[in-house]
């Protein structure tokens, strides 16, 4: 059993006017919805038995009014205090472990998902994002780390590897470093302190949520970005975890829109209307696909396909799911997956008993990859290896879509009665394991005893290795100028295929820079990574910022020597088509990766930049 406490007793000096009647946690960020149920909401799906907040007597009222019976609220017994001390209020009404949540911040339910279910035995465990914008870096609350260990907590600390994102679960042990940070520094005391002390202990561990959306709100400018942020929040919350890749990636990015323009216009759909929709689309498309109208068929069964995620998340958005509305949606899609394989098979015009066997095969699985996903969510086994194996239903109908599309409807069929055998002896596995779970052995992160310090200083190693492979590779690229008189005029013929000696030699040129390439950028990784250590505490970012940077320069570089090199060596091996598919494909991934980088850069120096802007701004105005 969980327990809850949430801090809410700042004065939000930053909001200015807005917050001189209102606390910040129940400004709105939708019609109806305030941050402080956008909290509630998400802590409430835990099923904690007890959710404490703390506050100032000042808006005990506001609160009282706001959440009724479902939350404890107490008030604050001293005007200036810290969060730590909302805490320790709540102590004694709380049991063990706890979670302490700030009522100013929003998150995914995900994160919160992931604290709970980390297992750990020490007192403090926290949510760590590795990849805050350069404002929040600043101004959170950072984390240091030593061999995957936080060993310190502070705002004053350089925020290299991360920050806080408010979330912390406590454990009986956290009890004792709260007691002794507000025995130390009175109602001042901050939870970076307890984190400390702990910390001294060993006694705090963290929960990956990088790439996570949350968001602390303590001035206008944050509320107006948590309102535009609160829209991607319940958007990707309505992707579930055992989603298909199809679904994942094409079905869903296009259902959730749907189903949030709905919502924010507040269109009153019945959610068993949007299913009886997507069911009366599949059965058209079997009647289609049936009559050998395989393009307008594989079609109508993708539609159907997306519409069949909107009848979910609209009814999750309107507070309207229900197990009878899922228990008619899971036979509709059921009736559906039978008819779409008995157009299929029929699309192929005689009925033999290969193609009847295939059918037969293909629907029995469509039912037993659905009856296995059932079965292992009851045992609560985790399933999400499982979408290694691409058969879930989001991608049986794009399988029938592609094969329609490309007029080989039997490609579809065969995938669904065969590949889904694989799943299924997966499935029967993870509940094999799911029941026989080993403890397994604990291991240690440290080095070996005793620590052998090597002669020469890391940078001087790193270095050395660097300049005595880049000599290899200019000598081997040497060697290669050298020969190339003696073999640039020969021509290699066999049939209808040749190669010339200018094609081997760049090929050769290509593998030594590829060889020793990798080679050098192994030791000159580690160079960045020392390099890092005086870049993000100058710069104000993380490493893992810092990182993604460097990655994304990488490979921009990377996919601009493969776009010199192309033309000469793929048009003689591949041909011209194949050539410009793969000069598109290149350039498409280079863009990709060029946006990547310059929408990473600019959100995390995006106040940098503002600030800029506004200071071009008064010049020229003034």
């Amino acid at each position: 059993m969980m327990f809850a406490v949430i801090c809410a007793g700042g004065l939000a000096s930053r909001m200015g006017q807005y917050s001189s009647d209102l606390p910040k946690s129940l400004f709105e960020l939708e019609p109806g919805v305030t941050v402080l149920d956008h909290v509630l909401e998400r802590v409430g799906r835990a099923k904690p038995q007890k959710v404490v907040l703390v506050t100032r007597p000042e808006f005990r009222g506001s609160f009282e009014g706001r959440v009724g019976n479902r939350v404890e609220v107490i008030e604050a017994d001293v005007e200036e205090f810290e969060n730590l001390y909302s805490v320790y209020l709540a102590l004694n009404r709380v049991g063990n472990p706890f979670l302490i949540v700030m009522s100013d911040h929003i998150f995914e339910n995900s994160m919160l998902m992931d604290l709970i279910s980390h297992e750990s035995d020490k007192a403090f465990t926290v949510c760590l994002d590795r990849n805050p914008s350069r404002s929040e870096a600043m101004e959170g609350l950072k984390l240091y780390l030593v061999d995957e260990r936080v060993i310190k907590a502070g705002k004053d600390i350089t925020p290299r590897y991360g920050i806080d994102t408010g979330l912390i679960l406590c454990r009986e042990k956290a009890r004792k470093y709260i007691e002794e940070a507000i025995r130390t520094k009175g109602p001042k005391a901050k939870i970076s302190d307890a984190l400390n002390l702990a910390a001294l202990d060993g006694e705090v561990d963290y929960v990956d949520v990088t790439g996570r959306l949350w968001k602390d709100i303590d001035t206008p400018d944050d509320l107006i970005k948590a309102r535009r942020m609160y829209w991607e929040i319940l958007r990707r919350e309505l992707i579930k975890p055992d989603d298909g890749i199809v679904s994942r990636y094409l079905n869903r990015p296009i259902s959730t829109r749907i189903s949030l323009a709905i919502y924010k216009r507040r269109i009153k759909v019945n959610p068993m209307l949007v299913s009886v929709i997507s069911f009366i689309f599949c059965i058209i498309s079997a009647i289609l696909l049936s009559n050998g109208m395989l393009i307008f068929g594989g079609l109508l069964a993708q539609l159907a396909s997306i519409l069949d995620g909107v009848d979910g998340e609209v009814a999750r958005l309107f507070r309207r799911a229900s197990g009878w509305g899922g228990f008619i949606d899971s036979i509709l899609d059921r009736m559906s997956d039978l008819a779409l394989i008995s157009g299929l098979s029929l699309s192929l015009g005689v009925m033999d008993g290969s193609i009847l066997l295939l059918a037969i095969m293909a629907s029995a699985n469509s039912i037993l990859v659905s009856y296995a996903a059932h079965g292992l969510k009851s045992l609560s086994a985790d399933i999400r290896k499982l979408r290694m194996i691409p058969v879930t239903r989001d991608v049986r109908i794009f399988a029938i879509f592609l094969s329609c599309a490309f007029s080989v409807p039997i490609a579809a069929l065969l995938y669904i009665s065969m590949l889904p055998i694989p799943y299924l002896l997966a499935s029967i596995y993870i509940a094999y394991k799911s029941g026989r779970r080993a403890e397994g052995k604990v291991l240690e992160k440290r080095k070996p005893l005793p620590e052998v310090s090597e002669e020469s200083s890391e940078a001087a190693s790193l270095i050395k290795e660097i300049l005595l492979n880049s000599f290899k590779m200019g000598f081997a690229l040497l060697l290669v100028r050298l020969i190339s008189p003696s073999i640039s005029d020969i021509r290699i013929s066999m049939q209808n295929f040749s190669i010339e000696g200018g094609f081997l030699l760049t090929l050769l040129d290509f593998i030594i820079i590829v060889y020793f390439g990798y080679k050098i950028l192994n030791p000159l990784k580690g160079i960045m990574d020392l390099i890092s250590e005086l870049i993000v505490e100058r710069a104000g970012i993380t490493r893992t910022v810092f990182w993604r940077i460097i990655t994304d320069l990488f490979y921009v570089i990377l996919l601009a020597v493969l776009w010199i090199y192309l033309p000469s060596l793929a048009r003689p091996l591949l041909g011209d088509w194949a050539y410009r598919i793969l000069s598109i494909a290149t350039l498409i991934f280079l863009i990709i990766f060029l946006y990547d980088l310059i929408k990473l850069i600019y959100r995390t120096f995006e106040d940098a930049y503002i600030k800029i802007l506004d200071k071009i701004a008064r010049r020229l105005s003034g």
